[in-house]
C-alpha cells in the first residue's frame, strides 16, 4: 500500500528514507517523518532544532503571562470595574485563541523560522511581508526594552534606595548571555519559567477563592459585595454610554497583556516535529486565556474593590490588584512572594520577545528581506548578529533612569506595542483568509492540512475586523473635551501612520507583485502528502491512555 502511494505522489518512499535533511527534523520516537521536499528541510540558516514538545507547549502557554497580566490589569479593573475588565478580557480573549487556531494551520502548513512573517507575502504580495516584517521585529524590541523597565522598577518593593540603572544593567548582560546560548538552554529555562508562573496564578486563584470565602487573617466574608454596586463602571460619560466605553476601553489593555501568542510559530526553525508541535502549541493557547486571565481576573474582581485607590495610587508590585487584594484580607507573605514571581516573568517575557525578535530577523533574511549576514550562527546554533542587532532596542530602558516616573515610560511602551501588535493580528488573519480561498481556488481540500482550525474563513474574518475596530478607536479617550495631547495621539495611533506608509514606499521601491490565488505556491502540500503517506506506513508508539485523554481533551 504504502509503496503505491508514495508512486502516486511522484516519490520513491527508500529515497525519502535515505535524505539526511528530512531526517533531522524527524522525530523517531513518535515515527514521524519529514519530507525533503518541504521548505522546512530546506531552511536557509544553521539553527539548531533543539525545543521539543515539552517546550513548545510552556512556552506558548506562559510566554504571554508578564506585566499586563500582574500590573497593568489595575488600571482596567479600576476604569471599568470587575465585570467591565472581565468582558473586555473575554471579547479579546476570544479574538487572540482564533488568531492563535489561525497561526496554528498555518504553522502545520509551512513550519519555517519567522513564521507568519514568511507566510503573508506568499499569499499577499512581498511588500505587505516586509512591513509586517519589521514591524513585528520593532515592537518585539520595544517589548523586551519594557518588560526590563518593569522587571527593574520592581526591586522598588524591596530596595527603594538603590539606582535603578543597576538592575537594568544585570537584566540586560544576563538576557545577552542567554541568546548567545543553545536554543535548548532558552527552552529549559521558559519552561521552568512557564511552571512558576502558571503554578503562582493556580495558587493566586485557590487562596483568592479562600479569601472570597472569609477563610483568611481578617476572617471577611466577601461573597459578591465587591460586584453589587458597580459591576462595570462609567468612562468619560454617564450612562449606558459610559459603560460601553469603560469596557472598550479595557481591549488595549487585554491586547497588551494577551501579546506575545507567536513565539512558538516564529520559532519554528528550531523546534522538533514542527509539523505537530507548534500547532499543538498554539492549539493550547486557549488554556492560557481561560485559565491564566478570565479566571484570574474574576477572581480579583471578587476580592477587591474597584474604587481602592490604592490601585492609582501606588505603583510598581505595591499597586498590583492581586498585592492590594491580599495585602488587604491580611496575608503579609504573599505580596513579596508575587513581587519576586511577577520579576521572574517580566524577565522571563524580556527573554522571549527577543528571542522572537531575532528569530523575526532571521526569517526576514531567509526571504532576501534582510541582509544575509542575519543567517550567521555561532557555535550554539545561536544567530548572534541578530540578536545583538534586537539587543540594541533593549537598551532604551535606561530610559526609566531619568526623570520621567516609570509609570510614565511603561504607559508609552504599553501604548506604542499594542496598537502595532493589532495592526500585526489585522494582517495576519487578512493573509490567512487568501490562505484559505487560494486553496479553495486549487482545488486542495483542508483535510489535507496537518492542522484544520474550525469555523473558517468566518473565524479569521471576525478577528480581524475587531482587531482593525480596536486600533481604529484605540485613542478614542484623547479627543473627548479637554483630553487631547499630542503625547497620547501619537503614542496610540503613530503605528497607523507608519505601517501604511512603509508599505506605500515598498511598493513602489521593491518588485512587489500581487499574489492572485493561481500564482500562490502551494507546492508545500506535495511534501505533506508524502509525508502522510510515509507516517501511515510507519505508525507511531502508541502511548498510554491518560496521556491520550489529556492531549484529545487539551487540544480539541
Amino acid at each position: 500500500m504504502a509503496t503505491d502511494d508514495v508512486k502516486e505522489h511522484g516519490e520513491d518512499l527508500n529515497r525519502v528514507g535515505s535524505i539526511e535533511a528530512a531526517d533531522s527534523l524527524s522525530d523517531p520516537k513518535n515515527g514521524t517523518f519529514y519530507s525533503p521536499l518541504g521548505a522546512a528541510s530546506r531552511e536557509p540558516a544553521n539553527l539548531k532544532r533543539g525545543l521539543n514538545g515539552r517546550h513548545t507547549a510552556l512556552i506558548a502557554i506562559a510566554s504571554g503571562i508578564g506585566t499586563g497580566l500582574f500590573l497593568s490589569s489595575g488600571s482596567a479593573l479600576a476604569s471599568a470595574g470587575p465585570l467591565g475588565i472581565l468582558i473586555g478580557y473575554v471579547i479579546m480573549g476570544i479574538v487572540v485563541a482564533a488568531i492563535a487556531f489561525v497561526s496554528a494551520e498555518t504553522a502545520g502548513y509551512l513550519p519555517v523560522s519567522g513564521g507568519f512573517i514568511r507566510h503573508v507575502p506568499l499569499f499577499t504580495d512581498r511588500a505587505l511581508g516586509i512591513t509586517v516584517g519589521y514591524t513585528f521585529w520593532y515592537l518585539l524590541s520595544i517589548t523586551s526594552a519594557a518588560e526590563i523597565v518593569a522587571a527593574s522598577s520592581l526591586i522598588a518593593y524591596w530596595r527603594a534606595d538603590l539606582n535603578i540603572a543597576i538592575f537594568i544593567s544585570v537584566f540586560l548582560v544576563v538576557l545577552f548571555v542567554l541568546n548567545m546560548l543553545p536554543v535548548r538552554v532558552y527552552g529549559e529555562m521558559e519552561f521552568s519559567f512557564g511552571i512558576i508562573k502558571s503554578l503562582l496564578i493556580i495558587g493566586l486563584i485557590i487562596a483568592g477563592l479562600l479569601v472570597d470565602w472569609g477563610v483568611s487573617p481578617s476572617g471577611e466574608y466577601i461573597g459578591g459585595k465587591n460586584w453589587s454596586s458597580k459591576p462595570i463602571k462609567e468612562y468619560l460619560v454617564t450612562g449606558s454610554t459610559g459603560r460601553f466605553l469603560a469596557v472598550w476601553n479595557v481591549l488595549i489593555n487585554a491586547a497588551f497583556a494577551m501579546g506575545n501568542i507567536q513565539i512558538a510559530t516564529s520559532a519554528a526553525g528550531e523546534v522538533m516535529n514542527p509539523r505537530v508541535n507548534v500547532p499543538k502549541a498554539m492549539r493550547r493557547v486557549f488554556w492560557r486565556i481561560f485559565i491564566f486571565y478570565i479566571v484570574s481576573l474574576f477572581v480579583v474582581g471578587l476580592i477587591l474593590n474597584s474604587d481602592d485607590e490604592r490601585i492609582s495610587t501606588l505603583s510598581g508590585t505595591a499597586g498590583s490588584p492581586f498585592v492590594i487584594a491580599f495585602s488587604s484580607a491580611g496575608i503579609k507573605v504573599l505580596p513579596s512572594i508575587i513581587n519576586a514571581v511577577v520579576i521572574t516573568s517580566a524577565f522571563s517575557s524580556a527573554n522571549g520577545v527577543l528571542f522572537l525578535a531575532s528569530r523575526t530577523l532571521v526569517g526576514l533574511a531567509a526571504d532576501g528581506a534582510a541582509p544575509q549576514i542575519f543567517l550567521k550562527t555561532n557555535k550554539f546554533g545561536s544567530p548572534y548578529l541578530a540578536v545583538v542587532v534586537s539587543f540594541l532596542f533593549s537598551l532604551l530602558a535606561y530610559l526609566n533612569c531619568g526623570s520621567s516616573a516609570p509609570a510614565t515610560v511603561f504607559g508609552w511602551f504599553i501604548n506604542l506595542i499594542s496598537t502595532a501588535g493589532l495592526i500585526i493580528w489585522c494582517v495576519i488573519c487578512f493573509a490567512y483568509v487568501r490562505f484559505f480561498f487560494g486553496l479553495k481556488a486549487r482545488g486542495i481540500s483542508r483535510d489535507e492540512l496537518p492542522y484544520k482550525s474550525w469555523g473558517q474563513p468566518y473565524s479569521a474574518i471576525a478577528a480581524g475586523i475587531m482587531c482593525f475596530l480596536v486600533v481604529f478607536f484605540s485613542g478614542f479617550a484623547v479627543f473627548f473635551p479637554g483630553n487631547f495631547t499630542a503625547s497620547a495621539f501619537l503614542s496610540n495611533y503613530i503605528a497607523c501612520f507608519v505601517c501604511p506608509a512603509l508599505y506605500i514606499v515598498l511598493k513602489f521601491t521593491i518588485k512587489s507583485p500581487w499574489q492572485s490565488y493561481e500564482t500562490m505556491d502551494f507546492s508545500e502540500m506535495d511534501a505533506i502528502r508524502e509525508e502522510r503517506v510515509y507516517n501511515e506506513a510507519h505508525p507511531k508508539q502508541r502511548r498510554s491512555f491518560v496521556r491520550r485523554a489529556v492531549e484529545k481533551f487539551t487540544d480539541e
